[in-house]
């Protein structure tokens, strides 16, 4: 090859070269800002839905100690004052959880991966939502007995408040505490895996929730 040949022939690898490592860089930079935007998002959701889990947290603890609070009073034959205040404290958290519930339920699909009305979501309103419903009736017609001045005790005895009140207490700790977990950071790819997480915090709150046997 001629000395003019091996010039052009240098010319054309360094272009070749510089060429390589202007598309190298402009690729490691983009992949860089998609892994960045990846991470960011993934971050930013998973610290929503835990938001979102607390709030739901939040209204049931606040409901359930509401309700408590009423019923103490009542057994302990406060004067009507007392128990007019905490019924209105515990109408407002009862108003206040019906505003939020179904934020929380789309919170609990989301965190289950679910696009449509999820299996967990039943279990909710089946598990933790009926029972406060059934704290919410009893507490009602004793709150109604004692201001009409008739004896509210036995009422209260008949719903089985305290196994109610447990019950609760109990299946709102299993809820969070699973829900929690799943949205821990995971950039795991199988979502077979996933699957599997979801399908065993489901039982373990079925466990959390279910009622205790009776004497």
């Amino acid at each position: 090859m001629s000395r003019l040949g091996l010039l052009k022939h240098a010319r054309l690898t360094r272009r070749q070269f510089v060429a390589f490592a202007v598309l190298t860089a402009v690729l490691n930079g983009i992949v860089t800002a998609a892994v960045g935007a990846y991470l960011a998002q993934t971050y930013t959701r998973a610290q929503q839905r835990r938001q979102a889990i607390e709030t739901m947290s939040h209204l049931v603890y606040e409901r359930r100690t509401r309700a408590g609070m009423v019923v103490s009073a009542i057994r302990r034959q406060a004067d009507l004052d007392e128990i007019r205040h905490r019924k209105r404290n515990y109408d407002e958290a009862f108003v206040a959880w019906n505003r939020q519930v179904r934020l929380s339920l789309f919170a609990i699909r989301e965190v289950m991966g679910e696009s449509r009305f999820s299996v967990i979501e039943q279990d909710f309103e089946d598990l933790l939502v009926h029972p406060l419903a059934l704290i919410d009736n009893c507490l009602t017609k004793a709150y109604d007995l004692k201001l009409s001045g008739q004896d509210a005790l036995p009422t209260l005895d008949a719903c089985q408040m305290p196994m109610l009140y447990q019950l609760v207490l109990d299946c709102a700790a299993g809820f969070t505490n699973e829900l929690f977990n799943l949205t821990r950071l995971s950039f795991v790819p199988w979502p077979a895996v996933r699957q599997s997480h979801r399908e065993a915090a489901r039982e373990r709150i079925k466990k959390s929730c279910a009622r205790p046997a009776q004497p």
